[in-house]
């Protein structure tokens, strides 16, 4: 059902109507003032994570809490007190001991991890958690305490909306390369000193971050000429989040917000994540993503030139090579799974864990597919199913098993925050987007009566031109520096300096006449171009490939209605986040009562600056896919966490190009509209477009 996007968040409709102005129904977060409460929350959870593997040193204070206080001694604050239990039973084997490097992809790590989080989450008031806090973050590994206390805040009411730093300003080792993170080390002899910062009012080094295709130039690799979509650290960031909002290690029960559709929603979403992905290969003339078989040479290699906080590099693969036969374990594996997910859909039934099969062709057929193939904890039968999706990670990291129990080296594939990084996760997300497909394809497509909206025609659909351009994005990366003291962090800032994609902000109107006063759900589609005289794809074969840029309900009234929407407006984006030094200055800032501090209902969201592709100098030629259906019964109202609440239609995930779309029954509630991506180059994009 389309509750569209798992990684959603509503946007604000401004609808005009030539007649009246028309009612938005769809639900955006709001912007809400901080008091002071909320205010002293936010500072506390970003002094936790600053320098986390300095605790004596950042924040003294911090320390001096969590050598005051005692989980044993207060059994009693913890609700249910199974959860501390739990904790101190494995805390006292031993856990993931500090400065080792942390996955949650080994089966006893993850252990030790959820008897963590479940210590967090259940704590019964905010001060409990606070004080848990506080010791975990000194007497617990750093990345099991950061992803853990992560989560928890995103998940405790008490914590409803406190904002996260950027994880990439708190574990930067996943984001740059080994040779910003040096760099970074003498920041006052190879950085630029900027001077002090006219806000935060700290000393400002920036290390210029290149990514990793300058340094390992490979010939042939055409892979690299997408490392500034792969490596860049919204990306990437989003992918984290997106994976941390409904992890696969946790029950629906263990989850706030609406998880009934996570299966679908897992599946859903990371098809819009590889959708967006393609149309930049498209720009990049590399075409389609290659499939793969598990026996022979596996096409794309993988080159990080990344280190761990240790200083063990991240593993490589080289390409074109076999599966080394120390993953032969994995890989029987992930074929036996792959043979029962392709028997479950060929034959539209599963086994549940008690061998009674449960039928998937029905409404909440696809729901069930996404969890078996996730592997999740509601998965009908984890047993028989396994998770395709974490053996296919195990295969293609071509990293070694650990000697001990605690000595990992995990792959960037074994990360939330590195995974999109290399192109084996594409091609394993390709294959699992090929079992969405054949799934859907067991549903006839929809009837012209299902697609036709009758009383309604969208008369013009019109958009600005389309430009983008690479522009300069700072990120502080003080966590990965050693520091002497509290005082020494506070009085300096060091950044990375990294070319990104941008777009100009664009806005598109809509000229829609309708027969009479109705509420009417929106969704525009960004894809590939086709057409009469340039046929670069058919539809029949580019619809997957379409991805959902923006959503939203209206009222409109009876005779013509003109809708005006910015690209600022789409549904599940955000800008980026402000540097940690700047937005933790505005929090005491605030606390003083010099500032207002206001914040929105929503974690995070999809960087609004990569909602085009990069297109071309000459212009690039795509397609937008307007579509206008009724809404009948009330809007669903789905809620998250990380990306806000939003009201949507009872429609399917992806509606109407989840099924094989017959474009021959495009009516007048659709529209296409060919459009080309320019991209101009650095040094003119401030030019006139």
């Amino acid at each position: 059902m389309l509750k569209c996007l798992t990684v959603v968040a509503a946007a604000v409709a401004a609808v005009a109507a030539v007649a009246a102005v028309a009612a938005s129904v769809g639900l955006y977060t709001d912007e809400l003032t901080a008091d002071k409460t909320f205010l002293t929350k936010q500072k506390q959870i970003y002094d936790l994570l600053c320098h986390v593997d300095q605790a004596p040193i950042a924040h003294p204070e911090l320390y001096a809490e969590a050598k005051a206080y005692s989980i044993e001694s207060n059994v009693d604050a913890y609700f249910p007190k199974a959860a501390v239990r739990d904790f101190l039973s494995l805390y006292a084997k031993g856990f993931l001991p500090r400065g080792e490097i942390f996955s949650i992809y080994y089966p006893k790590v993850l252990e030790e991890f959820k008897a963590l989080y479940y210590l967090f989450y259940y704590a019964k008031d905010y001060e409990t958690f606070y004080k848990t806090a506080c010791w975990a973050r000194a007497n617990v590994n750093e990345g099991q305490f950061v992803v853990a206390f992560y989560l928890a805040v995103i998940g405790r009411p008490d914590t409803h909306y406190v904002q996260l730093p950027p994880p990439y300003e708190i574990y930067p080792y996943a984001f740059y390369n080994s040779e910003v993170l040096e760099k970074a080390h003498h920041a006052k002899l190879e950085g630029k000193r900027e001077g002090k910062n006219a806000y935060s009012g700290l000393e400002t080094y920036v290390i210029p971050a290149n990514y990793s295709g300058w340094y390992l130039y490979k010939e042939g690799d055409h892979e690299q000429r997408l490392n500034y979509l792969t490596e860049d650290v919204g990306w990437n960031a989003y992918y984290f989040y997106y994976r941390l909002s409904s992890p696969f290690f946790l029950s629906s029960e263990d989850l706030p917000g609406s998880t009934a559709y996570r299966g679908e929603q897992y599946l859903f979403g990371h098809k819009l994540f590889l959708a967006r992905y393609f149309l930049e290969r498209l720009s990049n003339d590399l075409g389609g993503i290659e499939d793969f078989d598990w026996n022979r040479e596996f096409y794309p290699g993988y080159y990080p030139t990344m280190t761990y906080h240790n200083g063990l590099p991240f593993p490589q693969r080289t390409s074109w090579s076999l599966v080394p036969r120390y993953k032969f374990k994995y890989l029987k594996e992930a074929q036996e799974a792959e043979s029962r997910i392709v028997a479950a859909i060929d034959s539209g039934y599963a086994f549940d864990g008690n061998g009674k099969l449960v039928g998937i062709d029905t409404p909440e057929g696809a729901n069930v597919l996404g969890n078996l193939i996730e592997g999740n904890q509601d998965s009908c039968n984890r047993r028989f199913y396994g998770s395709f999706d974490y053996l296919a990670r195990k295969v293609f990291g071509y990293n070694f098993e650990p000697s001990q129990p605690y000595r990992l080296n995990p792959s960037a594939l074994e990360s939330f925050a590195s995974s999109p990084r290399d192109p084996a996760f594409y091609r394993i997300y390709e294959r699992i987007n090929g079992y969405y497909f054949r799934y859907k394809k067991r549903f006839e497509p929809y009837t012209e009566k299902e697609l036709l909206y009758p009383g309604l025609k969208i008369e013009s659909f019109v958009v600005d031109k389309l430009t983008t351009y690479f522009d300069q994005f700072d990120a502080a990366i003080d966590n990965a520096i050693a520091v002497e003291s509290q005082a020494e962090a506070a009085s300096y800032a060091i950044k990375a300096r990294q070319y990104r994609l941008n777009h100009k902000p664009f806005n598109f109107h809509l000229a829609i006449v309708s027969d009479k006063p109705a509420k009417v759900a929106f969704r525009v589609f960004l894809g590939p171009s086709f057409g009469y005289r340039n046929k670069f794809y058919d539809f029949a074969d580019a619809y997957p490939y379409f991805y959902e840029l923006d959503f939203w309900i209206a009222d409109l009234n009876a005779g013509v209605n003109k809708i005006e929407r910015n690209s600022r407006d789409a549904y599940f984006t955000i800008p980026d986040q402000e540097s940690s030094d700047i937005y933790y200055k505005k929090i005491l800032k605030a606390l003083e009562g010099a500032e207002t501090f206001t914040y929105k209902e929503r974690v995070y969201g999809f960087p609004q600056r990569l909602l085009l592709p990069k297109g071309k100098k000459e212009g690039m030629p795509f397609q937008f896919f307007v579509y206008a259906s009724e809404v009948t019964g009330e809007p669903v109202r789905y809620e998250s966490r990380v990306w806000g609440n939003i009201l949507l239609d009872r429609r399917p995930f992806g509606f109407p190009l989840d099924r094989p779309f017959r474009y021959d029954f495009a009516g007048p509630n659709s529209y296409f509209k060919d459009v080309l991506i320019y991209h101009k180059d650095d040094y003119d994009v401030n030019a006139t477009f």
